[in-house]
This record gives C-alpha cells, sequence and structure tokens, in this order.
C-alpha cells in the first residue's frame, strides 16, 4: 500500500508541475502581446511625436503622430523635428539653426519674416516647446528670434512648464 501512495504522489506532483508549467508559459505570452498591442503598430511611444503649432489665435497638435527615423539621437531627432515642423512656420518664421550644449540644452534661432506679431510668437514658442520636450534628453530649450536687421527681439530659456495655453478640447491649461 506504500509504494502505490508513492506512484500516486509522484503522478501528482508531475502533473501539478506540468499544468504550473504551461499556465505560466501562457500568461507570459499574454504579457507580451498585451504590451505590444499597447503601441501603435509595434512602435515604440518614445519615437512616436505629436507636433504641435501655431493655427489662428490657438495651437493645435495634428491627428497624425511624427515617426522619428534616429530616435537614439538628440541631435538627430531634433533636425527631423524642426524640418517636419518648417512648413507650419515658414510665413512668420524662418528657422535658421539649433545648437545643443553638453548640458542638453537646446537653442533655436529664428528669424522674423513680415511683420513682428507677439501673440503668434507666443504661440509658435508654445508649439516648438510642446512638440521639442517629447525628446526625453532635452534639459531646457532656448528660443532666440531675430529682426529681418539681425537684432535680438527676443531671447528666452524656456523649461517645460513656462507657456501654458488653454485647449478647449480638454478645457484645461496646458
Amino acid at each position: 500500500m506504500i509504494k502505490v501512495n508513492k506512484c500516486l504522489m509522484a503522478f501528482a506532483f508531475c502533473f501539478v508541475f506540468m499544468c504550473m508549467s504551461v499556465l505560466l508559459t501562457g500568461c507570459g505570452e499574454a504579457q507580451i502581446e498585451k504590451t505590444t498591442a499597447s503601441t501603435e503598430s509595434g512602435i515604440p511611444e518614445t519615437t512616436m511625436i505629436y507636433i504641435y503649432h501655431p493655427d489662428g489665435y490657438k495651437v493645435v497638435v495634428e491627428d497624425e503622430r511624427y515617426q522619428l527615423k534616429q530616435p537614439d539621437s538628440t541631435s538627430a531627432s531634433i533636425e527631423e523635428l524642426m524640418s517636419a515642423m518648417a512648413p507650419y512656420y515658414e510665413d512668420r518664421l524662418s528657422y535658421t539653426t539649433y545648437m545643443i550644449d553638453s548640458d542638453n540644452v537646446v537653442t533655436l534661432e529664428f528669424k522674423i519674416v513680415g511683420d513682428y506679431d507677439d501673440d503668434y510668437v507666443l504661440l509658435a514658442k508654445a508649439g516648438l516647446i510642446r512638440t521639442l520636450y517629447q525628446i526625453v534628453d532635452i534639459s531646457n530649450i532656448r528660443i532666440t528670434i531675430y529682426s529681418e536687421d539681425d537684432e535680438v527681439i527676443s531671447d528666452e530659456l524656456l523649461d517645460r512648464d513656462s507657456i501654458y495655453y488653454y485647449d478647449e478640447d480638454t478645457e484645461a491649461y496646458k
């Protein structure tokens, strides 16, 4: 009788072990699928950027997110985004250059095209910092704006919370 109990216990132990292995393996695969499905087409969230820009007297966000081609390079990401955003600003602000220092402070330089408009420049700054701060390595952004005569009109160091604007869609300050 003792031999039967030992055999039964060994069988039960093997059965429980196999069931646990199957359950744990299945749960791990389900978790991986869930994580992948939470991003757009399996693309990591940090490579997908929302582009904000002025439109009339408000800042709007484009419906389609921009896919960074070189997300591992802060410099390349800045260049990509500035090229992607240039059409939104070209009739009022001309992007001239950027610099990034060892503390990851980004300096952007623009030249006014046509008449200077305080409201537009404020909205442009809001769109720029809202877009660029999605690059996680950026610590601060300095925006310098020159007149057509190369005089400094505006030179500000802006952190993530420097400019707030009211978004009617969410009824909250951003």
